[in-house]
């Protein structure tokens, strides 16, 4: 029975929230009704990894995608055929992955030590953290960021292991045991912090470029007030956006950090916007689309309610959708009626989804690696 757990971080003095704390008994999953293939996704290929966590992201990198296990799997794949470029073990396994730039590949190990892995899945070198690490690390231009449990970052050399830079940040008393992210842009590091704000930071000296704060805590009881950044800001345009956990969605200026707009959102899966139009999935599984410029309501689809639905990816006029049981829905971006739908291994879909030129690819939490083409 899934239950709040709080632990003491050895090098601090905060507590980390499990984000599966329990509460009220949800209603009984929609059953998924037969679907108008108006989109048709061909299985381009599959493969299988090892158990991969909710909080696990695959990274996108030249053609390939790189995805890991938290039994210690690290494997690179041709996003189009799904061969396997290379494949390592991270002895006693992963907590945080993966991150890459197409030639170095990071993670963190289950000792809290960041791994860097060369152009062939060769370990390059070991840092030992003070704390753990939850969020998976950003590789950019040779680049590793790392944020940990703690808010505290990192930055070093890839393919040396030297120290670039830490930069502190405030951490509240209670903590979410979930991923937030690092999305790299223009030589800044959007991260997703505990305090509800997105921060830009200079990629190279690791300075607060700006803040944007999405939601502020409230409530009573250090529970209620918990409203972390959970999933990588997504930008586009001049925009970047990003939900606040069970609080809002919202959008930041991509220049200044001014906030746009945010709106009240129950949920705690990432987002994804083009600029024009930003999708969230909701805590009780309603797809909600808003515009991306000011946070007006475009569409909802409540056809999927209480299925534990992943992130939703929005790719041209379609948005794609996991579920509990493995299955991928498609929904039209225009008003979210449904036009397909396809299944995997059975297990639930709770990393992103991700797109690699024409390929998305979906994780299951049995380690199923699918490649989809829609057609």
């Amino acid at each position: 029975m899934m239950r709040a757990l709080a632990v003491v971080l050895a090098a601090s003095s905060v507590l980390l929230l499990a984000s599966c704390a329990s509460g009220p008994k949800l209603p009984d999953p929609t059953p998924l009704t037969p679907v108008a293939s108006i989109l048709q996704a061909k299985t381009a290929w599959k493969t299988s990894i090892g158990p991969v966590p909710a909080t696990f992201s695959t990274a996108v990198a030249a053609g390939s995608v790189v995805v890991a296990s938290s039994d210690g799997t690290v494997e690179r794949l041709d996003a189009n055929t799904g061969r396997t470029i290379w494949r390592s073990k991270i002895a006693g396994g992963i907590t945080a992955g993966t991150g890459s730039d197409g030639t170095f590949t990071a993670v963190v190990n289950s000792h809290n030590q960041v791994v860097s892995l060369g152009p062939q899945g060769q370990v390059l070198w070991l840092y030992q953290l003070p704390t753990s690490v939850i969020t998976a690390p950003a590789v950019v231009d040779g680049t590793i960021a790392v944020q940990g449990a703690d808010q505290r970052l990192w930055a070093f050399n890839a393919a040396n292991g030297q120290k670039l830079w830490t930069a502190d940040s405030r951490a509240p008393a209670l903590l979410l045991q979930q991923a937030s992210g690092i999305t790299p842009q223009a030589g800044s590091l959007l991260v997703g912090t505990a305090l509800g704000r997105i921060e830009s930071i200079s990629a190279a000296t690791g300075a607060v470029q700006w803040q944007a704060t999405l939601a502020r805590p409230r409530g009573i009881t250090e529970v209620e007030r918990v409203v972390g950044i959970t999933g990588a800001p997504s930008v586009a345009a001049s925009m970047v956006c990003a939900r606040a956990y069970q609080s809002v969605v919202g959008c930041a200026d991509l220049d200044t950090g001014r906030l746009l707009w945010a709106d009240k959102a129950d949920g705690d899966t990432g987002i994804s916007q083009n600029g024009d139009l930003l999708l969230a999935t909701q805590g009780d599984g309603v797809v909600q689309a808003y515009s991306a410029v000011d946070g007006a309501k475009r569409w909802s689809n409540d056809q999927l309610k209480y299925r534990k639905l992943s992130a939703p990816l929005l790719v041209g006029v379609t948005v794609a959708v996991g579920d509990y049981q493995g299955y991928i829905t498609f929904l039209s971006a225009k008003d979210g009626k449904l036009i397909g739908r396809v299944s995997t291994d059975g297990a639930a879909i709770r990393s992103p989804l991700v797109i690699s030129g024409n390929t998305i690819v979906a994780v299951t939490s049995d380690g199923g690696v699918f490649g989809f083409l829609p057609q």
